[in-house]
């Protein structure tokens, strides 16, 4: 089989290997579809602590091939993160904490693969008749159903997204679903700006346009960027609540953001990461039919195109995908 491979940092090609073998309580799948991850990125570029060599990809849609759990063509996504479960963190309920955390794509061989194998407690079927482009957005789904459970939000708050990518644009695509306030995307780029509006009719405007007496309930940075969460600290209101879901760069830090006003206007800021508990709901979500994230797909690929994508030597315009024909 196809497989992108990463050696080591910075060393990345696409090679022949056999097809993976399953241990007993593992399922073998033919992957249909993976998502491209700012994570995979990271792991080329050595900035997690990935284990090398490793096919990356975790934003996986596969069928089943052979298992003694799930029926053969079983169409499936999975959940990448598997805890230790007897560390601190997973005893007391926080496993996307785990001291020993393992996932899918980062410590053991990923989507980007014609086949892969996967623990069944990781698996979860879905519906036949969703699409794969739409089904690739299960993980991230996931992890943005755990950013909207940790804000707190009323079904009446003025919702602020910083960065008009494809995780800020999921975020507002459920919150204008779920909530009557209105939500508002902060966007630098005016190209994506123009799409966005057209394809998606959300509210979406420049940052610098912006009056600064404007506030809001929520802010939600998605950007990934130190610029982007000192915007959500100037939009946010008194009493509100920023939620730092964008992965910036390890180590850099802000030189704008006063412990005094966090105090005295009982702003709370609070991180998200990955996934705990969220991944049953992500693929109830899909199942409904009632998003079409598919819309967010604007790149799409075989194995060659992947590896240039994660090597950075192409750039998605919003999100971009290693499709199995």
């Amino acid at each position: 089989m196809e497989a992108v491979y990463i050696k080591q940092p910075h060393q990345i090609e696409v090679i022949n290997k056999e097809e993976p073998s399953t241990k007993e309580n593992e399922s073998l799948m033919r992957v249909l579809g993976c998502g491209v991850c700012g994570t995979d990125l990271k792991i080329f570029k050595g900035e997690t602590l990935a284990t090398y060599p490793l096919i990356p990809g975790h934003e996986i849609v596969g069928e089943i091939v052979k298992s003694r759990v799930f029926e053969k063509g079983t169409k499936v996504t999975i959940d990448p993160n598997r805890p230790c479960g007897v560390c601190q963190y997973c005893r007391e309920g926080k496993i996307h904490l785990c001291e020993n955390l393992n996932a899918v794509g980062v410590n053991r061989d990923g989507g980007f693969a014609e086949m892969l194998a996967v623990p069944n407690e990781q698996i979860y079927p879905l519906n036949e008749n969703i699409q794969v482009k739409d089904a690739i957005f299960a993980e991230p789904l996931s992890c943005i159903v755990h950013g909207i459970d940790l804000s707190n939000f009323s079904y009446t708050d003025e919702i602020a997204i910083i960065g008009g990518g494809a995780i800020g644009l999921i975020f507002a695509m459920l919150l204008n679903r779920f909530s009557v306030g209105k939500t508002t995307i902060f966007e630098v780029s005016q190209e994506k700006i123009e799409f966005i509006k057209k394809e998606f009719r959300l509210e979406v405007e420049n940052p610098d346009n912006n009056p600064q007496s404007k506030k809001f309930d929520k802010v939600f940075e998605c950007s990934g960027t130190i610029s982007g969460f000192e915007s959500a600290y100037t939009l946010v209101k008194k009493g509100g609540k920023i939620i730092d879901f964008g992965v910036t760069p390890k180590g850099s830090k802000s030189k704008e953001v006063e412990p005094f006003k966090i105090y005295s206007e009982e702003i709370s800021i609070t991180g998200s990461y990955v996934n705990p508990f969220t991944m049953q709901r992500a693929v109830k979500i899909l199942n409904s039919n009632e998003f079409s994230f598919q819309k967010l797909l604007t790149d799409v690929g075989d194995l060659s195109e992947i590896k240039k994508y994660i090597s950075s030597d192409k750039k998605p315009f919003l999100k971009a995908a290693y499709i199995n024909q």
